[in-house]
């Protein structure tokens, strides 16, 4: 975990870095040929403009992996992906989820999005904009019965956007593209205090070499509980159908068609 805290901190040192602005120049002009009048003051009183407010400064995003950017004072990590499943199928319109976003050969048949950027490159951008890892969910046997530990971390909101076909921005909350499969069920999310966590993932031995758990398995964000997730849904949720019944789906009122680009994004909870 040392390495993923030197990588923070170069990345921080990186996104924190001058932006280029665009040139304030103004075209030049031809001379003119005509004498140019002079103006003549206005005998109304002068009248006194309303100020203008403000506007909120663009987020200055830096791309600090490939897919991957922050934008430091804005506290925020975004990255690339694809939506993975076709939820619109007339014959298979039920999809099951056990992951909300997943790296390509892994999960992406049951997750929302799938990404290319790296899970160890975006826990290395949630601690350059100031997140705190803690753990990933899991599983212990106390001798009688299997026992659920909740992950830990810093709490975060994941939203994902994509460009309508009119090209307006669409941007929602992720948790708002699952609903339950019983339609008398639950909503996702509506127990209290549950939300996503940065919980860090692991490093483990493969191979003779010390590796990011999350870059082995692909789970960058999870929604049933795995183990190796970078970002954890805060309630411990079995993926094992015979432990529990699969009960989140893709709701297909929310969720673009299969291979439309999208943009995840990851900010402090509110």
């Amino acid at each position: 975990m040392r390495s993923l805290l030197i990588i923070g901190t170069a990345c921080l040192l990186a996104a924190c870095g001058t932006t280029r602005q665009a040139s304030t120049q103004l075209p030049r002009h031809s001379t003119p040929t005509e004498p140019i009048p002079v103006p003549v003051a206005d005998p109304s009183p002068a009248r006194q403009e309303a100020p203008i407010a403000p506007e909120s400064p663009p987020p200055r995003l830096r791309e600090l992996f490939p897919h991957v950017r922050a934008d430091v004072a804005a506290r925020l990590v975004e990255l690339d992906g694809v939506v993975p499943i076709d939820c619109h199928h007339p014959e298979t319109p039920v999809v099951y989820l056990e992951v909300t976003v997943c790296t390509p050969d892994t999960k992406e048949h049951e997750a929302l999005v799938v990404t290319k950027a790296r899970p160890s490159h975006v826990h290395a951008a949630l601690l350059a904009v100031g997140f705190t890892p803690g753990a990933p969910g899991r599983w212990t046997w106390d001798g009688k019965s299997l026992k659920a530990i909740a992950p830990t971390g810093d709490a975060l909101d994941v939203s994902v956007a994509y460009r309508a076909a009119d090209g307006t921005e669409i941007e929602t909350p992720v948790t708002r593209w699952v609903t339950n499969a019983d339609p008398k069920g639950p909503a996702f999310g509506a127990a209290a205090g549950s939300r996503f966590v940065f919980s860090g993932s692991a490093m483990v031995m493969r191979e003779g070499r010390e590796w990011y758990d999350a870059d082995g398995s692909g789970l960058l964000i999870g929604l049933t509980t795995f183990g190796s997730e970078a970002i954890a849904w805060s309630e411990v949720i079995s993926h094992d159908a015979t432990i529990a019944e699969p009960e989140w789906i893709a709701d297909p009122k929310v969720v673009p068609k299969f291979g439309t680009p999208v943009v995840v994004r990851i900010r402090p909870a509110r």
